[in-house]
This record gives C-alpha cells, sequence and structure tokens, in this order.
C-alpha cells in the first residue's frame, strides 16, 4: 500500500493518494497478502469509480519521460547530460529495470568518458536532496548496484575521480558538498558484497585503521582545505609594497579578482565542461530511444481512450511556467546585458579609460615623493622621517578604479542567480517541448482521417439538408401554379362508371386497394392527407427555424470571441506583430522566415483575431438574416399553398355543381 500511494505521488495521480487506494487495495487483492499482482492490477485500472485510470497512469508516465527526452536532447553541458540521465532513471527504475540495466552498464564501459560517469554519481547524490523527489526506489543504491557488477574496476575509477577536488571544482560543483557526495557513494557500493570488494581492490585511498567512508571523507576534507588555500585571496600577494598601497589607494584595499566567498559565485564563475562527442552520442541514442517509448506510450492511450490527452493536461500551465522563468532570467540580465545596461557600462568604461591613467599618474607621484622622504630619513634627516601623505587621496582621486571592484561584485551577485534561472528555464522549455511533441505526435497521425471522415459527414448532411429543401420548395411553388390554372389545373372529378358492388374476390381486394389510395388517387379531393402533409410541412419549417436559431447562437458566440479577442493586439493589428517580431529578431540572432518581417504576419497568416474578426462579422449578418429569412419565407409559404389548396378545392366543387365552367 505504501509503494502504491508512492508511486501515485511521483506520477501525480491524486486520485489514488488517499483512501481510494486502500478501498482498491482491499477490492482486488484477491491473493490477500498485500500487494496487487499482475492479474489483479488489470482489473483494478478498470474499476468504475476510476474512469480511465489506465491512461492517466500512462500518459503521466509519458508526460514526464518526454520532459526528460527533450532536455536531454538539448544539453550540451557534461554536468547537464549527467543530471538529465539521473532523471530518466528516476522515472524508468521503477518500471523497466532491462533499461537501467543497459544504460548502467553504458556507464561503465569504456565507451563513455570516466568525468561523465563520476558526473552521474554526483547528480545521483544530489537526487537524494531534492524535496521534489517522490520515487520509492533508492536509485543510488540501485545504478551503484548495477554499475559494480558491470564493470568494477571503473566504478571505482569514477569514484575516486569524484575525491579530486579539482576535478570537482571545475565541474562547477559546489566543493562544501564533496565529503558527503564521496560519502553517500561508498556508502551505496557498502550495500553489497561486490562493491565491497571493489572498494578492497580498486580504491586508490585505503582505510587506516577506519572504514572506507571515514577514509575517504578524512582525505576528501584535507584536500578541500587544500584547494580552499590555494584559491580563496586570488590576487591577494604582491611583489612590493608600492603594489600593495596602489591596491590600498586605488581599489579601496580589495582587488578586483578576489571572491565574495559565496559558494554559489563560485560555482557559477568556475563554470562547467562541455560533454565529449561520445557523451552527446550517447545522450542523442537515449534520447531517441525514449521519443520512441513516448510514441508508443500515446498510441496506446489513444486506441484505448479515442483521445490525444488528458482533460487535466496542463500544458497551458507549463508555458506559463516557462514564460516566468524565462522572465525571470531577463529581468535579472536586463541590468547588465540589456540596452541601458549596455549604455551604462560602455560610459563607465570610458569614464575608466580617462580617469584612472589620472589617478594613477597622481598616486605614482605621490608614492615617489613618499619613497625620497624615506630616504632622507634612512640618511639621517629626522624631519623627513615624520611627513606622510602629502595629498587627500578620497578628496582628489577621480574613482575610477572603483568601476572595477563595484562592477565585479555586482555580477558575483546577480550571475549565480541568473544561472539557476537560466536552468530551471532550460528545463521548463524542455518539458513543454516534449509535452507539445507527444500532443502532437498523436494529432498528426491520428487528426487527419478523424477531421476528413467529420468533413465529409458535415459536409453529407447539408448537402441532404439544401436538397431536401429545393426539393420541398419546387414542389410547393409547382402546387401553387398548378392550384391556378396551369400545367392543367385541379378538374371535375369524373362520375363513377358503375355503381355495382364488386361479386367476385378480384374485385372485392380491387375495391379495397382503391378506398385504401382515395386520399391521393385525386390531388385535390383528399383534403385530409393534404392537411396532414401541411402539418408535417410546419414540422419540418419549425426544425428549421431552430436551425437558424442555432446559428444565430454559433454567430454570435463567433462574434463574442472575436471581440474579445481583439484586445490581443499582437494577434490583431499587423504592425504591433511585425514589432514583437523584429524585437524576437534581435533576441533570437537566427530567427525569421526567409522573407521582410513587414510581411511575415499576413503571408504567414499570424494575425488569427484579425481574421476572426473580419470573418466572424460577415458570416453572423449572413447567417442571421439568412435564417430568419428563410423561417419567416417559408411559414408564408405554407399559409399561401394552404390559399391555394382551399382555392383549388372550391373551384372544383362549382365545377361538379355545374356552376362555374371551365375555361
Amino acid at each position: 500500500l505504501r509503494e502504491f500511494k508512492q508511486v501515485a505521488n511521483q506520477y501525480g495521480i491524486s486520485a489514488l493518494q488517499g483512501k481510494k487506494a486502500d478501498q482498491l487495495l482491499q477490492k482486488y487483492d484477491e491473493s490477500g497478502d498485500g500487494s496487487i499482482q499482475i492479474s489483479e492490477y488489470a482489473q483494478m485500472v478498470f474499476d468504475p469509480s476510476v474512469p480511465g485510470m489506465m491512461t492517466t497512469i500512462l500518459r503521466s508516465y509519458s508526460k514526464k519521460l518526454s520532459a526528460v527526452g527533450s532536455t536531454l536532447r538539448s544539453s550540451q553541458m557534461r554536468a547537464e547530460v549527467a543530471e538529465s540521465l539521473v532523471d530518466y532513471l528516476t522515472i524508468v527504475c521503477g518500471k523497466n529495470l532491462t533499461k537501467v540495466e543497459w544504460v548502467t552498464g553504458k556507464l561503465v564501459s569504456g565507451e563513455l568518458p570516466q568525468e561523465f560517469t563520476a558526473d552521474v554519481f554526483y547528480q545521483l547524490y544530489m537526487k537524494t536532496l531534492d524535496p521534489n523527489n517522490l520515487s520509492p526506489v533508492d536509485v543510488g543504491s540501485l545504478v551503484m548496484n548495477y554499475t559494480v557488477k558491470a564493470n568494477p574496476k571503473n566504478t571505482i575509477a569514477a569514484l575516486d575521480m569524484l575525491a579530486d577536488t579539482t576535478f570537482f571544482a571545475n565541474e562547477g560543483f559546489d566543493i562544501t558538498v564533496e565529503d558527503e557526495t564521496v560519502v553517500q557513494v561508498i556508502g551505496w557500493l557498502s550495500m553489497s558484497r561486490i562493491g565491497e570488494a571493489a572498494l578492497k581492490s580498486f580504491a586508490k585511498i585505503q582505510p587506516q585503521g577506519e572504514n572506507f567512508a571515514d577514509a575517504y571523507n578524512r582525505v576528501v576534507l584535507q584536500r578541500e582545505a587544500k584547494y580552499t588555500k590555494l584559491t580563496g585571496d586570488a590576487g591577494g600577494h604582491y611583489h612590493s609594497q608600492a603594489a600593495q598601497s596602489l591596491r590600498d589607494i586605488l581599489l579601496g584595499g580589495s582587488s578586483a579578482a578576489s571572491s565574495s566567498g559565496d559558494p554559489d559565485a563560485l560555482q557559477a564563475s568556475s563554470g562547467a565542461q562541455p560533454a565529449k562527442p561520445e557523451t552527446l552520442r550517447f545522450a542523442e541514442e537515449l534520447a531517441n530511444n525514449v521519443s520512441s517509448s513516448v510514441k508508443d506510450f500515446n498510441e496506446q492511450s489513444y486506441a484505448y481512450s479515442g483521445t490525444s490527452s488528458n482533460p487535466l493536461d496542463s500544458t497551458c500551465n507549463s508555458i506559463n511556467g516557462m514564460i516566468k522563468k524565462t522572465q525571470s532570467f531577463l529581468t535579472l540580465m536586463n541590468d547588465i546585458a540589456g540596452p541601458g545596461g549596455q549604455d551604462f557600462l560602455k560610459r563607465q568604461s570610458m569614464q575608466f579609460l580617462n580617469n584612472t591613467a589620472q589617478d594613477i599618474v597622481l598616486v605614482s607621484d605621490e608614492l615617489v615623493n613618499k619613497g625620497i622622504q624615506t630616504v632622507k630619513c634612512a640618511a639621517g634627516q629626522k624631519d623627513a622621517c615624520s611627513v606622510g601623505w602629502q595629498v587627500d587621496f578620497p578628496m582628489k582621486l577621480t574613482g575610477g578604479m572603483t568601476f572595477i571592484t563595484s562592477n565585479m561584485k555586482d555580477l558575483q551577485g546577480v550571475l549565480p542567480q541568473v544561472v539557476k534561472n537560466l536552468k530551471l528555464a532550460k528545463k521548463e522549455v524542455g518539458a513543454v517541448s516534449g509535452i507539445i511533441s507527444s500532443i502532437s505526435q498523436i494529432l498528426g497521425l491520428k487528426a487527419p482521417p478523424v477531421l476528413l471522415q467529420i468533413s465529409k459527414m458535415y459536409k453529407t448532411v447539408w448537402v441532404l439538408y439544401f436538397i431536401f429543401f429545393f426539393l420541398f420548395s419546387v414542389t410547393m411553388l409547382f402546387y401553387a401554379f398548378w392550384s391556378n390554372g396551369w400545367f392543367g389545373g385541379p378538374q371535375a372529378a369524373s362520375a363513377s362508371s358503375s355503381s355495382e358492388p364488386p361479386q367476385s374476390f378480384g374485385e372485392r381486394m380491387g375495391s379495397c386497394f382503391r378506398s385504401c389510395t382515395a386520399c391521393i388517387g385525386s390531388c385535390t379531393s383528399g383534403h385530409l392527407c393534404f392537411w396532414s402533409l401541411l402539418l408535417l410541412a410546419q414540422v419540418i419549417v419549425l426544425v428549421l427555424f431552430l436551425v437558424s436559431l442555432l446559428i444565430c447562437i454559433l454567430a454570435g458566440v463567433q462574434a463574442f470571441l472575436g471581440a474579445g479577442c481583439s484586445k490581443i493586439y499582437l494577434l490583431g493589428d499587423g504592425e504591433v506583430c511585425s514589432a514583437v517580431l523584429g524585437i524576437f529578431q534581435i533576441f533570437l540572432k537566427t530567427f525569421g522566415f526567409f522573407e521582410p518581417i513587414e510581411e511575415t504576419c499576413f503571408h504567414r497568416e499570424l494575425l488569427t483575431c484579425k481574421i476572426i474578426r473580419d470573418t466572424t462579422t460577415h458570416q453572423a449578418i449572413v447567417a442571421i438574416v439568412g435564417g430568419l429569412l428563410a423561417s419567416v419565407l417559408s411559414f408564408q409559404m405554407l399559409i399561401d399553398s394552404a390559399t391555394k389548396h382551399e382555392r383549388a378545392r372550391c373551384i372544383r366543387a362549382l365545377q361538379e355543381e355545374g356552376l362555374l365552367k371551365r375555361d
């Protein structure tokens, strides 16, 4: 039950996170062992109280897998590929151990760089610190178990590389957690006998009366302290007292290259290493495998449910999250990399060039004077010994050199957060890209045939609709001409040739048939038939009126959408659309459509709101006026037909009585 709920939490299936999971487990656990077997699971996913649970589970898994695949495909730095790979292993470790074994075998087979394997080990440790990691499986111990079985020597070599503080810092990792990372990896290896044997056989750091974790922890802490001492005060040593004095006076006592001591700043400044070609090929291969799996899962979900996505798929929310992360990154960088920031840096640079030379000459002149006074003091002139600085530097210096220190401190404060926001934005973009790609694949395969079938049915219905009303109107028109004397007009009924009763069986059957068809034997004598058909025609006209009302409602909805869409100026005004595309071209140098940007919005039909607004206005007028006129005129035609029928009946009656002669 606990694992059941953990899986529900991992894939975001809210219906199975509460008491519902207990009820389903009790209902379908036929064996009574407290777990769900495959046969029991097959029955549970069709439970009517949780409709569509199978597609929800499959699509949740596919959605997470698609996001990871997209990130894998776009990653270029070694640490990024390693992080995406750990995300992939976290997802598939609870479902497909065959793929886990294949990936971990690749890591230590020698085909991939050991640096990449070490980065994966670091990311496995960082995953344990992630509060959003809801995996019920200990991914780190599982991966270590597979890697040490596949190649124990290469596994320990990656561990030793991770224990190298210089490598750790060059990868862009926080060296303050290096000892914790190494101890955790050793803990995973020590869970199996193979891992303990591999440590004893291949580890470069052997214990001295302690266990492997303590031995590695001791050595790594020593390496961290040594590395920090060597890199903690860059530029802090000077060859002469004069150089020290120049730093104190011009830079305010701090070196331009000195760090703030912030681990995030150190990590951002150290950067990360680009992934090697073999690592990128592996990432591409894995991303293709992920895409194939996602495609299969989506096709299975579509075949089962007939829909391309769940109603609760928050694609718009994902896009919104991506935009917010990107906006956060751009906002932080705007002060430095934006147009205003660039102009400010240019002005400061020009002031630096103009004023720094003057400041250096002033300080150097004063240093020379002080050196002369020092020599005089050493020669025995006591008056020269008490002479200090002759210039009030804070009042005389222009402060041009402080441009360096102030901007370096600003960058040290901003860049770590910018790097974090950029990584988050990249993840969001990858996630949204994966979701849209998976949905688009299904729509691209399944939507065209369905839409084509719907369009044919729609066309057939309206063709039959108009053919019926065309024949109906033509029939009414013919009857109007006929009742007024055209095409022969109404005639008096001919007298019956014989009024003798039928004698034979054939005569009796013929008489019965003539009696049953008497209403249609003469068009002007079947009054009941006529009025019955007239009432039926009124029902048809009523249906026509309802259809016209429906068309009016649809036209109103379209007009409402057009009015609401008009507030989106980007999609409604050609100049605004061109201006926005121009902004994108400034930010994204490769953005374009191989045509003038001013014509793109019209040629590519990007002005959606304008198209809706222009077309719906014309369609609404034609639909409303045409539908209402058709209903009114059709009803008027029925009334006129009734009048013509009564006129024809009266004419025939007069002819039968001999009161009216036929012309």
